[in-house]
């Protein structure tokens, strides 16, 4: 793209995201190229347009930026700028105090960001997480009845109560728990699903199957785990001064599995 289209089109989108009204050429000149006539701007204009980098709302309206024009202005035109210090250590605090488990650690992030861009933040656990078995209890109950205390990785706590083909002792019970803190604390979920298939019909087998079915879970828990925060900073937005443009966002983020598949086209598009 030429200098002068580049100049234009960062013009238009930050005049934009500012006001959240369409720009014309009479403002531009104005503010930006007092040595450039209406005219040339409005040609320029109009074929920023025709390459589909903006678009005109209304034929007598100026010209808003497309999402082609957005990604061009983020990928080529954008200034960078340092985080100042201030920022980091108020991230570095906040991140400090999350919470160890998935979720609110997911939680604490999208809070820090809403805080710091005074905007909505979207944050989600890293895509692949693999569940890992820390610790491992079974408690009994009633004799066919026992209460599976599982340990995971990052400290969160799953509990369930099992039902149990044969009668099972306490003594069997820790005797059964110490053996499978040996041989699987620490194992990832893929692991602990090939000892189940290995292990012979009992109350053993029972037992890591529930550990499996609890890790299964967790996995599949964290990979849909999308949280956002800072909703109310989109009031102040100009682009929102329209309530109907508003409610449209609000939607979005409500529709969790929209947000997960749009966040992993992101993300996609980022690496």
């Amino acid at each position: 793209m030429e200098s002068r289209k580049q100049a234009i089109l960062r013009a238009v989108v930050h005049e934009f995201t500012t006001s959240a009204v369409p720009v014309g050429s009479q403002a531009l000149q104005s503010r930006y190229f007092v040595n450039l006539s209406s005219a040339t701007i409005r040609s320029e204009l109009a074929e920023l347009a025709e390459a589909g980098y903006l678009a005109q709302p209304h034929t007598s309206a100026g010209r808003i930026p497309t999402d082609h024009g957005y990604r061009y202005f983020v990928d080529f035109l954008m200034d960078l700028e340092a985080v100042p210090e201030s920022v980091r250590t108020y991230i570095r605090d906040e991140l400090v105090k999350a919470p160890s488990d998935v979720q609110g650690l997911v939680e604490k992030v999208a809070m820090t960001a809403a805080a710091v861009t005074q905007n909505a933040a979207v944050a989600s656990a890293p895509q692949g997480s693999q569940a890992r078995m820390k610790h491992v209890d079974v408690v009994s109950l009633e004799p066919t009845e026992v209460l599976l205390i599982l340990l995971l990785d990052g400290n969160l706590l799953r509990q369930q109560v099992l039902h149990v083909s044969q009668p099972a002792t306490q003594v069997a019970l820790t005797r059964l728990t110490a053996m499978l803190n040996q041989s699987l604390a620490g194992r990832l979920s893929e692991e602990v699903r090939r000892h189940y298939q290995n292990s012979e019909l009992g109350l053993e087998k029972e037992v890591v199957g529930s550990i499996v079915v609890a890790l299964d879970q967790y996995e599949k828990g964290a990979e849909n785990l999308v949280v956002h925060d800072g909703v109310r900073n989109l009031v102040r937005q100009p682009e929102f001064a329209e309530s109907s443009r508003l409610q449209q966002v609000l939607e979005v983020l409500e529709e969790t599995r929209y947000l997960t598949v749009l966040l992993r086209e992101l993300i996609g598009e980022s690496d």
